[in-house]
């Protein structure tokens, strides 16, 4: 089989390739969820800090625990949020409208 029998099955389509559309900026709720990440990261790096170097009483260590944990689950309640505004952000429809799909 030589060049000319490889050569004879492909197929010329018309014209150039469409350019690729540019990637969109991440939206604002993007940003927010990652501030907010950021912000709770910070907040539970200090309560768990402030907890184990201050001779707390029995009942403000408890609140002290419970803001680490609240600021736990801060966190990842704003890296879901980020993950997921950002995949609608990826495949936003090019009218510039969110898709329904």
């Amino acid at each position: 089989m030589g060049t000319d029998d490889r050569d004879a099955e492909v197929v010329v389509l018309p014209g150039d390739p469409p350019e690729p559309t540019p990637p969109s900026p991440p939206g604002r709720a993007h940003g927010f969820s990652i501030a907010g990440m950021a912000a709770s990261a910070l907040v539970g790096m200090a309560a768990i800090l402030a907890y184990v170097t201050v001779n707390w009483t029995p009942g403000a260590g408890h609140v002290v625990v419970g803001i680490f944990l609240v600021a736990g689950l801060t966190f990842l309640v704003c890296a879901s949020l980020a993950v997921f505004t950002a995949a609608r952000d990826t495949y936003r429809d090019p009218s510039g409208r969110a898709s329904d799909n």
